[in-house]
């Protein structure tokens, strides 16, 4: 028999899973009492003083009382006993599974904080009577609870959650209204759900709460999120839960053990079968019911093995992808570290991955991860012998729907009675269609909607349109059900589903199929969704649109090359993407030709709004610059990496999947612009740590770029040559780069560039303590950027001055103007220079001998640097112990 004790909410003591009476009162205490010790020896003057709650009767009859106590608990408990006596005292003997508090602490331990939370009932010993128990002992335990709260909120928080935890935590800053980290992870959460002005007032409640009732202001870390959220910088998760799994199909029928097998597995599963089986329908089906179980998240990768115009995803490509979605930024250029460095974000993570379409062993092995904890499911049409053989991997093979399941498929979408009153010509589709649940699919669709004709008449039109198999589809006929509900379309859709196949990417949306068609936006939604509604075109996201890699196969044999509907396309992404780019700050320096087609291009009400649209569409972009060259448009082809340098300064993400772009289009055009060309490549070497690459692309593309004569493109190639020239430790080259844009920027009347140039300097001689230098560049900038009326780039010179003051000793004069920049930089949120401010003004201070002042600088510093988790709060304490 399993005895089952519960202290964490009200007491109670389970045997075989049915409660044991506890009588009220001295038992409820003594049993309490000794549980919250478990397995601990408890003296019996301890246990007479929370028995009696403190006022016992005389030693010697409370002892004998004890003993009574005691054995009427046992008895109480019989078989659930567990009071052990030992000389002066007793102990509750319990095993760790068997006591609520010992799995509480174990949990939080191992760090699992919401299976910890979870075993709380309510109020601890809710149901036992004893002042003195619920003020020594429970106080202890209410503080673990919270502290394993705390602990399961920001892991939440860290995993992405913010929505799904405002109302829990509205509940705990209610009941702990004084605890300041809940108030933090409320506001946290609240802007995480996109409500930015009810955390501002979150903040300002508790900081009245705190004025009222202890007269003190929020601590550090409420106040900087306070700052970052008026600045509208508010940290993300620390770790990014992904949930990127696809909507799965609409009446999923059979594959009942396929699905058992599934659940039963671990580790690598590979479900393989010919084209159009439905290994990505049972992949999503399974996955969607199963996600649940992995709380760090599930990651889809389509791997485009089969697909009929693209290549398969490179490996390393992939891994850059996977990376992302796991949160990470700085993924290495190494093929190798790539993998390492997704076998180390993954390592520690229960998740699921979903690789899809396949193409062979070799493009999924680098992926696999090295730990039991993800869950992969691969998909493909080859058997992957060899990784079931050497790397312990579960193959799950699919076979066409057995009639049964078929006609079940076929209910489901045209009814039961409809077959019923049909039967054998229901049999027969289920044969014509060899029981693939794609061609099942497509022709149900198409039968659908004309309730009222008889299944005999579909069957003939079937028969009459059947052609000859297609190798390309794993001779399995289906191009039969493909031709005939192609040849039900009306002439527009038809038409719209055939010039479908000229697209080269992935997906697409509205936009870009309305282009292909040369019809409006409206038009083009209207004729895609009568495709999905045939299924001969998938909308697995809203408002975007794919075609099964057999349908495309298909749309390409009746299309051909289409060169009108291919220039259409390409000239509505370049387009488009130069209005995307238009927003940015940095001007274009590579425009495109003048539109040749009446394709309209899509605008953006915002720079945000650009921005999200080459980031959804740069796998896009890449196909479509690459179709260009290949049909020998090269001037489009090369506006396409130029005009997205600008998105890659500021989203890493696809850094590495831009080269072999840049260094495709290399050496096409007039000289000038393939000088630009060279020039982007080399700021994308830089950016990605490549410096001598860099350098190489720089030497050969700034001449070219001098050729065209156009000198602020000249001076934005030497400030970024500068930047590679100093990370290589050339300081001389790197100023003279800076000295040659500068006198540019003069001659073109530049001031902005000016002032960031005299910036760059004046920056470049503090760190190399050449302070009079580095005063003489402030002092020139500082009357530029008063010109520009920029606040920020007036208080920036102001710092850059100050900090030459400051390394020259001249300390009297630094002071004023660094308490004036962080106060400034305070105002504005700035909280990086806040922190550098103070800590010059600690120098300044030192310097003068007033160390208690520079201490507490120093302090104030270091606490802004802790409560965002910096390391430099640590350097910065040792200074002021060291001073103190």
């Amino acid at each position: 028999m399993l005895a089952e004790y519960r202290v964490l909410g009200p007491l109670e003591v389970l045997l075989d899973g049915e409660p044991v009476a506890v009588p009220a009162g001295r038992l409820q205490t003594l049993l309490a009492t000794l549980l919250l010790r478990p397995n601990q020896f408890v003296p019996v003057d301890e246990l007479v003083e929370r028995i009696w709650d403190s006022a016992p009767p005389t030693a010697g009859r409370a002892r004998k009382t004890l003993h009574m106590v005691v054995a009427r608990l046992r008895s109480a408990l019989a078989p659930a006993d567990c009071v052990r006596t030992r000389p002066g005292g007793y102990l509750a003997e319990v095993e760790p599974d068997q006591l609520d508090l010992l799995r509480f602490r174990a949990l939080a331990g191992a760090g699992d904080f919401g299976a910890a939370s979870a075993l709380w009932r309510g109020p601890v010993l809710g149901n036992v009577a004893s002042d003195s128990l619920h003020r020594d002992d429970v106080p202890g335990l209410e503080d673990e609870r919270l502290d394993v709260l705390e602990s399961r909120m920001e892991a939440d928080l860290d995993r992405g959650l913010g929505r799904e935890l405002v109302a829990e935590l509205r509940s705990l800053v209610g009941d702990h209204p004084l605890r300041e980290s809940f108030w933090r992870y409320l506001m946290l959460a609240l802007c995480r759900a996109g409500q930015q002005a009810e955390a501002l007032a979150t903040y300002q409640q508790v900081r009245e709460k705190l004025a009222d009732e202890l007269g003190v202001d929020p601590g550090p870390a409420l106040q900087e999120l306070h700052r970052q959220i008026l600045r509208g910088d508010v940290p993300a998760g620390g770790r990014q839960v992904p949930r990127q799994l696809p909507a799965g199909i609409r009446n999923f029928v059979g594959r009942d053990d396929k699905l058992r097998l599934l659940g039963q597995t671990s580790g690598v599963t590979v479900v393989h079968g010919v084209g159009g089986v439905g290994k990505t329908a049972l992949a999503l089906h399974w996955a969607r019911a199963a996600r649940d179980r992995f709380p760090d998240g599930d990651l889809y990768l389509d791997l485009r093995g089969f697909a009929p115009e693209a290549q398969p995803v490179d490996p390393a490509a992939a891994a850059e992808t996977l990376l992302a979605g796991l949160g990470v930024d700085a993924v290495p250029a190494d093929p190798d570290a790539r993998f390492a460095l997704l076998r180390t974000t993954l390592a520690d993570r229960r998740l699921l991955l979903v690789l899809d379409n396949a193409a062979s062993p070799r493009q999924v092995l680098p992926l696999l991860p090295g730990t039991s904890g993800v869950r992969v499911v691969i998909t493909s049409r080859n058997q992957f012998r060899a990784l079931v053989a050497q790397h312990d991997a579960t193959a799950i093979g699919l076979l066409q729907l057995d009639v049964a399941a078929a006609l079940t498929l076929l209910a489901a979408v045209l009814g039961a009675a409809r077959l019923d009153a049909e039967p054998e010509a229901a049999r027969e589709i289920v044969e014509r269609c060899t029981g693939l649940p794609l061609a099942l699919r497509v022709f149900a669709e198409r039968v659908a909607r004309f309730p009222d004709v008889s299944l005999r008449e579909f069957v003939a039109e079937l028969e009459e349109a059947r052609l000859d198999a297609l190798t390309d589809f794993d001779d399995i006929d289906v191009r039969a059900v493909f031709s005939w509900s192609y040849k039900a379309l009306d002439a527009e859709s038809a038409r719209m589903f055939r010039l479908l196949s000229v697209h080269p990417g992935v997906d697409f949306d509205v936009g870009a199929a309305a282009a292909l068609a040369g019809v409006s936006v409206v038009r083009a939604r209207r004729l895609l969704e009568r495709l999905v509604a045939d299924h001969l075109v998938q909308s697995r996201t809203p408002g975007r649109y794919d075609l099964h890699d057999l349908l495309r196969a298909y749309s390409a044999e009746l299309c051909g090359d289409d060169e009108d509907a291919a220039l259409r396309l390409t000239e509505w992404y370049v387009h488009t993407l130069e209005n995307a780019t238009s927003l940015d700050p940095a001007q274009i320096s590579m425009r495109a030709d003048a539109l040749t087609t009446d394709v309209v291009p899509q605008g953006f009400a915002s720079w945000s709004d650009g921005f999200r649209w080459r980031r959804q569409e740069w796998a896009n972009l890449k196909a479509v610059a690459f179709a260009a060259l290949a049909r020998g448009w090269e001037r489009q082809a090369m506006v396409i990496p130029v005009q997205l340098l600008s998105y890659l300064v500021v989203d890493s993400t696809h850094r590495h999947d831009a080269i072999d772009l840049f260094e495709a289009v290399c050496g096409f055009g007039p000289v000038g612009e393939q000088g630009l060309v060279r020039t982007k490549l080399a700021a994308l070497y830089d950016f990605l740590g490549r410096q001598e690459d860099a350098l190489r692309n720089f030497e050969i593309g700034l001449p070219l770029v001098r050729a065209m004569g156009e000198p602020a493109l000249v001076a934005g190639v030497l400030t970024n040559l500068s930047r590679t020239y100093s990370t290589l430790g050339r300081r001389e080259e790197a100023e003279a780069s800076i000295r040659e844009a500068l006198a540019i920027a003069v001659e073109i009347d530049d001031v902005y560039r000016q002032t960031i140039l005299h910036c760059n300097l004046a920056s470049r001689f503090n760190r190399d303590e050449r302070w009079a230098e580095a005063l003489a560049e402030s002092d020139l900038a500082a009357p530029l950027a008063a010109r520009l009326d920029d606040e920020f780039l007036v208080t920036r010179v102001r710092g850059y001055r100050a900090a030459a003051l400051a390394g020259a000793g001249r300390y009297a004069e630094a002071e004023p103007e660094l308490r004036a920049v962080v106060e400034v930089m305070r105002r504005m949120g700035d909280t990086d220079g806040v922190t550098e401010g103070l800590g010059l003004i600690g120098d300044v201070l030192v310097g003068q001998g007033r160390l208690d002042e520079a201490a507490a600088a120093w302090q104030e510093a270091a606490d802004i640097y802790r409560s965002r988790g910096d390391v430099r709060a640590d350097a910065l304490a040792a200074r002021v112990a060291a001073l103190r």
